[in-house]
């Protein structure tokens, strides 16, 4: 008979006792069992119901149901590894056999003081973040008792991604652990709960596996890591030594953020002085020949003589290049700052693109060629800001570009996006740039600030631009052999392309027809465009891209030739069609051009006008099999 007292004694004792039948059946717990080994077997029941399978548990029941002595490990349900002792009854006693758990993990307090103490050194010493992990992992084998150690650091921008940044054991050949999944189980739960975690890691060859512990490095805002510890076969983790090394990671972690957060701050005053070194050329380059013509201009003012046009417009020139790097400044900050406001609008790109081309052409002297798609693409944009983005992309070209080489610009249409092309032959961008060239202030190793001005701004502005408008640019690049930067912008779903009403620019002289073709055509949904107001009022028209002119056969020959000489110096993505009103095609007129009744009859004006944009016409007006519009330029030939 069992002392009354002997309950009280044994709850003082790290070890938990239990007996069971040689069936394994549980026939006695002590009243802490529960508490010591962290899980409660239920009287009658198995004792194997409690216990992972494993070499240890098979171990286990053959002793028992032998009736033998044994002492082993087993692993439990809540995946802690237990030593388990086996003693077999003495001759005249019950059946059954008494089992003696007690943890096996290390509850030492001196070792995690080591350990941290170790860190704390190698921070001192260094806050290169490889070599205080490495110095962490080394005092962890030498101190933690445990038989390998890992860090692995989440790498920056690379969501699930983690680096192993050291490991204590240099062995030559695989080792399981080498195996390492970073999307297994434990390890997701420790980075998604910051909370430690316990695993099995398989063994060599046919030989057990061993216990790990994954701990995450949590520092104050962010989970920046995990540390893996492996225990010898047979051994296991205490709760105790999980809250040592959880509390180690935490001052490891804290080490790596640190180290991190000084080498931000390193390389961001290495990018401040660089500014400020290359702000300041680039500032001072416009304001000394600024300050030179104004104080030419003063001189000659004082002196009663004329100023010279050719100064006034150098001068404007370098007030402009201020304006724009001011304008640089103030775009980086508010995208920094979240405050780059959009205004987007329905936008054929090509017309856009040609725009900007034209504008190059006329003011470099250089050759620029255009590929476009033969159907338009819209999207859905801020006009300025694209139009910003396509300038630089072209300045960069000619800037890094030799004198006379060519510029390429293609617009296509793939995979439900719209595509920008800018191509040089020029100094191209080394490899070890590229990935970074989209960073503000951020200038290619091959490009002198005194060669090629600039803030090292213009990649960065058009990078995050594009990015707003839900597309990227990408770039292509060989140092020396020039580069190709691609803007893909997502183009805009067809049923709302079909809402966009198609733009007619329509001139007759005469007011009254002019007014019922209007009417005619706005009533059927298109837009209609006068240009009465002279040459202005043509370019603001022609602003955006227009489907089809309709003229007036009558019109006197100068003004249909002020009218087509003035259209024929906007720059336009692809040609324009012309429809002639009238009773008959004028002289200057190609044969097959198509022409409609004059005065306009609004039925037949939708159908030739639809007819000549190859849309399908109201039913009850013939089709010509084959519409022969003719471009612009061809009829400004005639006249």
């Amino acid at each position: 008979m069992l002392p009354p007292d002997l309950e009280n004694v044994l709850s003082h004792l790290p070890q938990a006792m239990a007996r069971v039948g040689t069936d394994l059946r549980v026939q006695w717990l002590e009243a802490d069992f529960a508490r010591k080994v962290g899980v409660a077997p239920t009287l009658g029941r198995n004792l194997l119901e409690v216990l992972e399978f494993g070499r240890g548990r098979d171990a286990l029941e053959r002793a028992v149901r032998e009736e033998r002595e044994h002492v082993g490990h087993v692993i439990t349900h809540m995946m802690r590894q237990v030593r388990v002792q086996v003693r077999p009854p003495c001759e005249g006693e019950a059946p059954g056999m008494w089992l003696l758990f007690e943890p096996s993990g290390l509850d030492d307090e001196e070792a995690f003081s080591q350990v941290v103490q170790e860190v704390a050194r190698a921070v001192g010493e260094t806050l290169e973040v490889d070599s205080v992990c490495a110095a962490a992992v080394t005092a962890l084998v030498r101190y933690a008792r445990v038989r390998r150690a890992e860090v692995f650091l989440c790498e920056e921008g690379q969501q699930g991604t983690l680096r192993r940044a050291a490991v204590s054991d240099l062995a030559s050949t695989e080792s399981p652990e080498d195996a390492f999944d970073p999307s297994a189980d434990p390890f997701q739960q420790a980075l998604g709960t910051r909370r430690a975690q316990i695993g099995i890691q398989r063994g060599y060859g046919d030989s057990m596996g061993s216990i790990f512990a994954a701990v995450p490095l949590c520092a104050p805002r962010r989970t920046v890591g995990l540390l893996l510890l492996y225990k010898e076969q047979g051994a296991s983790f205490s709760a105790r030594e999980l809250d040592l090394w959880t509390a180690a990671a935490g001052q490891l972690a804290v080490a790596v953020e640190n180290a991190r957060l000084l080498r931000e701050a390193q390389a961001a005053l290495r990018v401040r002085e660089e500014f400020m070194s290359i702000a300041s050329h680039e500032l001072k380059t416009p304001l000394t020949p600024l300050k030179l013509s104004l104080f030419t201009m003063e001189r000659r003012i004082g002196a009663g003589q004329p100023v010279e046009l050719s100064s006034v417009l150098k001068s404007k020139r370098q007030v402009d290049r201020l304006v724009g790097l001011v304008d640089d400044l103030l775009d980086a900050s508010r995208l920094e700052l979240g405050k780059l406001e959009l205004h987007r609008s329905p936008l054929e790109i090509g017309q856009l693109v040609a725009e900007v081309v034209d504008q190059f052409r006329h003011a470099f002297e250089r050759s620029f060629t255009v590929d476009m798609p033969p159907r338009r693409l819209w999207v859905q944009g801020d006009r300025d800001r694209l139009e910003q983005v396509i300038v630089n992309l072209l300045e960069n070209a000619h800037k890094y570009s030799p004198a006379g080489e060519p510029i390429h610009v293609e617009l296509e249409e793939l995979d439900g996006q719209a595509r920008i092309h800018v191509k040089d032959h020029g100094i191209g961008i080394p490899g070890a740039d590229q990935s970074q060239v989209f960073q503000r202030f951020y200038r290619a190793r091959n490009v002198s600030h005194r060669n090629f001005g600039g803030l090292g701004l213009g990649l960065f502005i058009s990078h995050s631009i594009c990015n707003l408008h839900g597309g990227n640019l990408t770039l292509s690049s060989a140092e020396g052999l020039g580069s190709t930067f691609t803007v893909c912008l997502p183009r805009m779903p067809a049923r709302e392309v079909r809402q966009l009403p198609p733009r007619v620019l329509l001139l007759d002289e005469d007011r009254l027809q002019e007014a019922e073709a209007e009417r005619a055509l706005r009533a059927e949904g298109f837009e209609v465009l006068t240009v009465r107001n002279g040459s202005d009022a043509l370019r603001d028209a022609a602003h955006l891209p227009v489907d089809i002119i309709l003229l007036s056969a009558s019109a006197s020959q100068k003004e249909v030739g002020l009218f087509l000489e003035t259209f024929a110096t906007l720059p336009r993505a692809r040609p324009v069609p012309i429809l002639l009103a009238g009773a008959e095609l004028p002289a200057w007129a190609w044969e097959g051009t198509i022409l409609c009744s004059r005065p306009y009859r609004a039925d037949e004006l939708i159908a030739r006008v639809r007819n000549t944009l190859a849309l399908t016409p109201d039913p009850g007006w013939p089709v010509a099999e084959e519409t022969n519009p003719r471009v612009l330029e061809e009829v400004s030939a005639r006249l």
